[in-house]
């Protein structure tokens, strides 16, 4: 990444523009970051700075409520913002010609932001439902009370979303004031990456910002935290199956510069099956099922988490005292070299997969360069030598991470004497949130866009699609393979004939048990050995049903291959192993079927897909885990996972590389069955019909799903069309979002008329979340909405998806993960390697009246069934 370099000017205003060219893909990711979050925030404030986010995209004295979402989708961009404790962000990413408007809404969002009390009353109600959304989320929720205490007295100990009574009393004076004060240009820094050349990004930045004046910014206050030698906890009761564990600590923030020593320590401690934490609770002791580190970087203190996932309810004592007994460890005897080279191979794959995305590389930069002042920090994130990174991660441990100072929180089911008492809580918050917001009841209609008429969108640029060649391996494997030298690094995945839909009858969850042990040994490595063999050299491995993903460092190629190639032909399913898995898989289930927004997709597939392969569930059910035996496991690992009808998918820097020679004598030399085809029943169709699927959240899961079509079908390119229209993958200019945008009924809404659409036809469904006292009416404006977005389709509509799909296009090019799996796809459906040249052509194609037409007829709310989950 030598030849990576980043821009830096600072406007006369105070305003500092960094600018990073990468030229990979026609995109720019724009974004620009403020100084300011919820640490700014004085009592009775606690949330404006995340509602002034939501605010920002409701209009300018120029720019009305819809613009800003209108002339993204008019220009095929994307836009999103986002608020932490010390900083707020604004993201706008853009084809290359169109880049420029990015800095236009910008600037403008700036200095001119309404804040009218109308658009104020339908957002308010909108954030009071993603308050519930992350109250729902437990594994979150607890950390954010553990911060709590943790953080007593200091602003990162208050949610950066807020509470609900201060939210409810904020106005729009109180809003413009705080917007006025903060969002300033010597309070912002501006970060352009991707197909941009950095004297133009200048000079385009002084034509919108320069004008803007400098604001008068207080010093910051100095936020002092106490430091102590104690150790707090928090407990929270709910309706769950799967009890959490996380242990905390306070360390380093990000402006010291710590981020590099956090993330080795992530490594070290419990991320990967290497990991000291991953060895000990779950190979060793078999105390847990999945362990996991991380930290939350703010800036002036940061926050280390260890999650962790235990087998049993009661096995959680035995895991705390274990963990401490490991860090206790480390105080004494720190990290061997080999651990620490294992830490440093992980976390430079990781940065060289960051330099591959745009908005991921944008995102990174603008948090260090906030955090430190330092712009070329991130190009010098490894520069430290190994003796000085061993000390550094001990002294660390030492100073921050010793046993004493471990904050606890855990999760753990509701006691049957408690759930009464628990709904009451609810049902009297849910009593005063609908008392409170009905004053705040938006009247007026949703702004029509008034300045997008004055945009006109330019011709994509030109851009020469990446063709994969081919061979076929001795053995059957067709290998589809690009060089790319961006980074030293390469991607693969091999996708299998056989994925979970070849799961026999009272079996299901065969493959994923099969996927999972294949990572546990083989005849020639035990599980620990194999895990420090594939991670000690930055590989990593993953397997799920149908498919196996690789990432490797450029040198490791041959290695790599050697040991899939082991893993494939000599796993060797030992017992202690299938137990351990099958455990996995019971406490996978139960925290599966304690996340209502995934688990709805089940409760839609057994009914659509009733005795069709597709109602499978890849996890299975604990029945049909518990009647899986080694023979089971060995009887479907020798005949499906095979080199028959397998693809090997592989991009990267393949210089010096003599990839068949490699390939025929590693995973070449696998053998296999011949594997059957699967045999499909015809669907029946749906009928109109209501399930309701009862577990404690604070918001119901409400969702409608109907039957749909298959990816070769002759209208799918017709559907596709229409799903930017109406669902947009929940995108803010969607016509399920303006049902959002109108009344705040909810903070989410994903639709599609192609959801899980391949071999066999998928399905129309559309889900939201949304708090049970407006389950009714959203039931009634979404079911509004699904059937009229076909009949008041229009021209202009349609015109922005096509020009959206096909600058979208080069995003299936921007990283080596998505070009191997856009790849397989254009074999697995037997599209020709000119499909991306020849898309335009085809979308464009297809009129008003074909794609009104083809969405009408899976848009019938008689053919749909209603599914709701929740308190109910």
């Amino acid at each position: 990444m030598s030849e990576n370099r980043i821009f830096k000017k600072q406007l006369k205003n105070g305003l500092t523009i960094l600018v990073m060219p990468s030229h990979h893909i026609p995109k720019v990711s724009a974004q620009l970051w403020y100084n300011v979050g919820s640490r700014y925030e004085k009592d009775g404030e606690k949330g404006m700075s995340h509602l002034i986010e939501h605010m920002i995209f409701k209009g300018t004295e120029r720019l009305s409520e819809s613009d800003i979402t209108a002339i993204t989708t008019k220009l095929s961009g994307y836009c999103n913002a986002f608020t932490s404790y010390d900083y707020t962000g604004y993201m706008f990413d853009f084809p290359s010609q169109h880049w420029e408007y990015a800095l236009d809404i910008l600037s403008d969002c700036m200095c001119n932001c309404t804040f009218k009390q109308e658009h104020l009353n339908s957002e308010l109600q909108a954030v009071i439902q993603e308050l519930k959304m992350y109250k729902d989320n437990y594994s979150r929720a607890v950390i954010e009370d553990l911060m709590g205490v943790v953080f007593a007295g200091h602003p990162y100990g208050y949610p950066v979303i807020g509470y609900k009574r201060d939210l409810w009393n904020l106005d729009p004076a109180k809003l413009k004031a705080f917007y006025r004060h903060h969002y300033v240009p010597n309070n912002a820094t501006l970060v352009l990456v991707g197909d941009i050349q950095p004297e133009e990004a200048f000079d385009k930045a002084e034509k919108y910002f320069g004008s803007i004046p400098a604001g008068q910014l207080d010093k910051p206050a100095d936020l002092y935290l106490e430091k102590d030698l104690h150790a707090k906890s928090v407990t929270l009761y709910r309706d769950v199956k799967q009890p959490v564990v996380t242990c905390a600590f306070t360390v380093p923030g990000s402006s010291y510069k710590a981020d590099y020593a956090l993330h080795i320590m992530s490594w070290l401690l419990g991320t990967g099956r290497g990991s000291r934490l991953h060895k000990k609770l779950i190979e060793e002791l078999n105390l847990a099922t999945r362990v996991d580190s991380f930290s939350y970087d703010m800036f002036e203190h940061g926050i280390f988490l260890i999650r962790i996932q235990p087998k049993d309810l009661e096995k959680i004592s035995e895991i705390l005292t274990q963990v401490k007994n490991v860090l206790d460890e480390i105080v004494l005897e720190g990290f061997s070299e080999r651990e620490l080279e294992r830490a440093q191979a992980q976390t430079k794959n990781e940065l060289l997969s960051l330099f591959e995305s745009n908005q991921d590389l944008a995102s990174a930069l603008g948090h260090i360069y906030l955090a430190t002042g330092d712009e070329n920090y991130l190009l010098r994130y490894q520069d430290i030598e190994l003796p000085e990174l061993k000390d550094g991660v001990k002294t660390l441990v030492a100073n921050c991470m010793r046993p004493e100072l471990m904050h606890t929180g855990l999760v753990l089911p509701l006691q049957d004497r408690n759930r009464d008492y628990w709904k009451s809580l609810q049902d009297r918050s849910d009593d005063e949130d609908g008392r409170v917001l009905a004053n705040r009841t938006r009247t007026a209609i949703l702004e029509k866009a008034q300045q997008v008429d004055s945009i006109n969108p330019k011709d994509p640029l030109n851009f020469n699609y990446p063709k994969y060649e081919t061979f076929t391996l001795k053995n059957g494997i067709e290998v589809l393979y690009a060089h790319d030298a961006r980074v030293p690094k390469i991607e693969a995945a091999l996708e299998f004939k056989a994925n979970h839909l070849y799961d026999p009858e009272n079996k299901e969850g065969l493959n994923n048990f099969v996927s999972q042990m294949l990572l546990k040994g083989t005849q020639k490595y035990s599980a620990t050995e194999l895990a420090d063999l594939i991670e000690h050299k930055g590989m990593g491995i993953s397997s799920a049903p149908g498919i196996m993903f690789v990432t490797m460092l450029k040198n490791d190629c041959a290695e790599a291959f050697n040991i899939i190639t082991d893993i494939v032909q000599n796993s060797d399913f030992k017992e202690d192993a299938i137990e351990q898995i099958r455990h996995k898989i019971f406490t996978d289930i139960a925290n599966y079927w304690d996340q209502p927004y995934g688990f709805v997709n089940d409760i839609v597939s057994s009914h659509i897909y009733k005795g069709h392969p597709y109602s499978k569930s890849s996890l299975g059910n604990v029945d049909s885990i518990k009647s899986i035996s080694r023979e089971d496991l060995l009887s479907f690992y020798k005949k499906y996972i095979s080199p028959k009808g397998a693809r090997l998918a592989i991009v990267g820097d393949l210089s010096n590389i003599n990839l068949q020679e490699t390939l025929e004598s590693t995973i070449g030399q696998w053998e296999g069955s011949d594997i059957e085809d699967l045999s499909y029943p015809s669907l029946s169709d749906v009928s109109c019909s209501s399930l309701k699927h009862y577990i404690n959240r604070d918001q119901v899961v409400l969702a409608f799903a109907g039957l749909s079509i298959d990816r070769s079908h002759v209208d799918y390119d017709k559907l596709l069309l229409f799903d930017q229209i109406f669902g947009d993958n929940g995108g803010m200019s969607s016509r399920l979002f303006q049902v959002r945008e109108k009344t705040g009924l909810f903070y989410r809404i994903n639709g599609s008329l192609l959801a899980g659409s391949g071999k066999q036809p998928g399905m129309t469904f559309v889900k939201t979340l949304v708090s049970l006292d407006r389950l009714n009416e959203a039931e009634k404006l979404i079911s509004e909405a699904i059937m009229q977005a076909a009949e008041t389709l229009n021209e202009h509509e349609l015109g922005e998806a096509k020009r959206g799909l096909i600058n979208s296009q080069v995003d299936n090019f921007e990283t080596y993960r998505k070009m191997v799996s856009t790849f397989l796809y254009l074999r697995r459906y037997n599209l020709p390697l000119d499909y991306f040249d020849k898309r335009a052509q085809q979308l464009n194609h297809h009129d008003l009246a074909s794609v009104r037409d083809a969405a009408q007829k899976f848009l019938d709310m008689k053919k749909m069934i209603t599914v709701k989950v929740g308190r109910i």
